[in-house]
């Protein structure tokens, strides 16, 4: 059975505290308990005698709305101003929580706001260090122009030649044209097949409980008492078991197919035939192709090296159209970004 143990206020009007929650009334000053009245407990508890206990722990005190006086939950009227309990404006643990709410807004209030300046002037080191990385590399990387002048050209062309001969192959199936030379059954793919069930012991954990952790709660009962009783918890502990279990153990069964080797012409690459030079008559290179042959992919490239006023060179690829408007010699306006020439006389670089 739980016991009954005294609480204690303090009157707000003469400052006495501690006094015993059993007196509605404060023994210095007279002041009756009110709405502002919340009960405490001691480190040392003192328990109400059994007699009186029965009398306790049934209900809150209520509030009266005109004088603002706690009366006991079983009053009927007012004892400070003998209003009737049907006009009362709530009961202690309404008064508490309105209490609570309204001392967590004040906190709230209390609480520093954020200085936007002092969080940038804390930031401002990095922001500045920051800035001036971003410059930096801004600086370094900004396009560039530069006057310079087409000390070198050059060209080259490929002519790939491919040839139409007879290769061979292999694969599942045979293409059209293909003339089967050999079949063989060969390992196409595996299965995973069950093949059995083995046992094994696997170690496992459970949740076993290991007997009880005891304690005191104590529970205001808004009447100047609170309520002590003994509260047991269940404890648990880990315990480790092991556990047989059959697993289904799988091997790889090789699926096989018939796999055909075959002859078949295809066109192949041969060989390529090159020309380049420096001057400014590229030209293709004569190709005198058998019956068996004919011509694949034409390439061709076009570079020019350009020198600034200080020396640097650049070696770009470029079209063959602005290429063939630059002449050795002549004077050329680039833009520079990142080490890389990005634009010839105004005509842009890929």
């Amino acid at each position: 059975m739980d016991k009954i143990v005294v609480g204690y206020w303090d009157c707000p009007y003469c400052k006495n505290k501690g006094i015993s929650g059993l007196e509605k009334r404060c023994p210095a000053c007279g002041h009756s308990q009110d709405a502002g009245t919340k009960f405490y407990l001691k480190d040392k508890k003192e328990y109400v005698d059994q007699d009186k206990a029965a009398n306790y722990g049934k209900g809150a005190d209520w509030t009266c709305s005109y004088c603002g006086s706690l009366n006991r939950y079983d009053a009927k009227v007012c004892v400070g101003c003998g209003a009737d309990r049907e006009e009362s404006s709530g009961d202690y643990f309404e008064n508490v929580q309105k209490q609570e709410e309204k001392e967590a807004k004040k906190q709230e209030a209390k609480k520093p706001q954020p200085q936007q300046s002092g969080g940038m002037m804390k930031r401002l080191p990095f922001i500045i260090g920051l800035a001036v990385l971003i410059a930096i590399i801004a600086f370094a990387c900004r396009p560039r122009n530069y006057a310079a002048s087409v000390t070198e050209k050059a060209w080259d062309r490929i002519i790939n030649v491919e040839t139409y001969t007879t290769v061979s192959e292999s694969d599942w199936e045979v293409p059209d044209g293909g003339r089967v030379t050999d079949e063989k059954e060969e390992i196409h793919h595996y299965d995973q097949v069950l093949d059995h069930y083995e046992t094994v012991e696997v170690e496992k954990s459970r949740q076993v409980q290991d007997g009880y952790d005891t304690h005191t709660e104590y529970i205001d009962n808004g009447d100047g008492t609170f309520s002590e009783h003994t509260v047991e918890t269940p404890r648990y502990t880990t315990e480790y078991y092991t556990e047989e279990e059959e697993r289904p153990v799988y091997v790889d069964v090789p699926r096989y197919q018939t796999k055909y080797y075959y002859d078949i012409e295809r066109w192949i690459p041969e060989k390529q035939l090159e020309t380049s030079g420096t001057d400014d008559e590229p030209y293709w290179d004569e190709t005198a192709l058998t019956e068996n042959e004919r011509e694949g992919e034409r390439e061709k490239t076009y570079t020019v090296e350009i020198t600034t006023e200080k020396n640097k060179v650049y070696e770009v690829n470029i079209s063959e159209e602005l290429w063939d408007t630059l002449e050795i010699g002549e004077e050329a306006d680039i833009v520079v970004k990142s080490g890389r020439v990005k634009s010839i006389n105004g005509t842009e670089l890929n």
